[in-house]
């Protein structure tokens, strides 16, 4: 498996990692760009800096919100993906739909069985962990689970906990709080994690608890 894991998205410092990763040039790149996390979300900006960060690339990159799919339609149209990237907003809005179009079933086939790379930022990086567990840490900033769902099993791409927007002096004693069995890589603005099969980078100044 190969995962592209970030806080917010491409930064300057992490472009070339990152055109490394894709392994084909950016203007070849199929990129899947699924923005549904941000259906519940007011503010978009981010979602549209997003898109902004890849056209600067090179990458023109495909819009595909799973509202309304159907899991047979998600198998047949992201097969054609090379990098399926799942953007931010509200992590237990993302999951719960994932789970109920089948995005989540085709994507973990996808990135685990057939080469498709992934990459994700915020609410998207936290959905390749085990659980979304790390999207309720954090006081008045943490995600609302305002569709009550109670089973927040996800991917398991990876076999840590993945937290974002991570500020280190603000942060890491409630962490330290949650850990437990799995470790914690803990993700500032600007920074990313990479997975290439088992070997695991680390762009920027992540914390690893």
């Amino acid at each position: 498996m190969k995962l592209f894991l970030t806080s917010s998205c491409i930064s300057e410092e992490l472009r070339d990692s990152f055109l490394k990763f894709l392994e084909k040039p950016p203007e070849q790149t199929k990129l899947y760009f699924i923005p549904t996390a941000s259906d519940v979300e007011q503010e978009k900006f981010y979602t549209c800096k997003s898109m902004d960060d890849f056209s600067t690339l090179g990458i023109n990159p495909i819009w595909y919100a799973l509202k309304y799919k159907t899991k047979d339609q998600i198998a047949r149209e992201l097969i054609e993906a090379d990098v399926i990237w799942v953007n931010g907003g509200n992590t237990f809005y993302l999951l719960d739909t994932a789970r109920k179009t089948g995005f989540l079933d085709v994507v973990d086939d996808l990135v685990r069985n057939k080469g498709v790379r992934y990459g994700g930022t915020s609410a998207g990086s936290i959905l390749a962990s085990p659980t979304i567990a790390s999207a309720g840490w954090g006081g008045e900033s943490a995600d609302r689970n305002a569709v009550g769902i109670i089973d927040l099993t996800s991917f398991g791409f990876v076999t840590f906990s993945t937290h974002v927007h991570y500020d280190p002096s603000a942060e890491r004693p409630e962490l330290l709080t949650h850990k437990k069995e799995t470790p914690i890589y803990a993700i500032p603005d600007g920074c990313a994690v990479e997975v290439n099969e088992d070997d695991v980078l680390t762009h920027g100044k992540v914390e690893v608890l």
